[in-house]
């Protein structure tokens, strides 16, 4: 484990990154754990957070997105809830030590989001007490180590939203974390894909 700390914010240890060079398949039990299971009050404090942060319109950064990605605000706003549940659950993560991993459509917003900084960095700091980094990798290679944090992401969506995470957002692994990574379009609001990432 190596510990990462940017001053004024808490250090969070985190597995040293591995890429997948000859993936190994996983059960269909594998989603079975989240960090929702082990620790205490965890759902209540996530769902408290998902309240806050869909307290977040993001107009600005929505009608950004639609014009960049060429999306219907409908399908921007089915976009939206599922970032702001995304990131409500890594604030909940984050305060016990734990991260998620990302793949999916749902990224490119993050990544609009982002860019309207003032307007994140507040969004951060009331919905998890810190601010959240978006640690891309490599397009198109998901880490064993961000497979892991996003099957862990995939269980405790269902054990907050009492309903599994969309497959239509969140890409269903297939056995690796190939199956799940984005395939090489950008921008893929067309295949679902987005590349991948984790939050720290």
């Amino acid at each position: 484990m190596t510990q990462t700390q940017i001053p004024g914010e808490q250090a969070v240890a985190m597995p040293p990154p591995s890429t997948v060079t000859s993936p190994e398949k996983v059960s269909s039990g594998a989603i079975a754990s989240g960090h929702a299971q082990v620790v205490p009050g965890y759902v209540e404090d996530a769902r408290r957070r998902a309240e806050m942060a869909d307290r977040f319109t993001l107009e600005p950064i929505l009608a950004r997105y639609c014009k960049e990605e060429g999306l219907s605000m409908e399908i921007a706003k089915d976009h939206r809830r599922e970032m702001l549940r995304f990131l409500a659950l890594c604030g909940t993560a984050t305060q016990h030590g734990k991260f998620y991993g990302m793949t999916g459509a749902v990224d490119e917003l993050w990544h609009t989001f982002v860019i309207f900084t003032r307007e994140y960095a507040a969004f951060c700091d009331a919905v998890a007490g810190r601010f959240l980094h978006h640690v891309p990798e490599v397009e198109g290679q998901m880490s064993a180590n961000t497979f892991e944090h996003y099957l862990a992401f995939l269980a405790d969506y269902e054990a907050v939203f009492n309903e599994p995470a969309p497959a239509a957002y969140w890409p269903r692994p297939e056995g690796d974390p190939e199956s799940v990574a984005c395939k090489g379009c950008s921008a893929c609001s067309s295949c679902g894909g987005g590349g991948s990432c984790t939050v720290h």
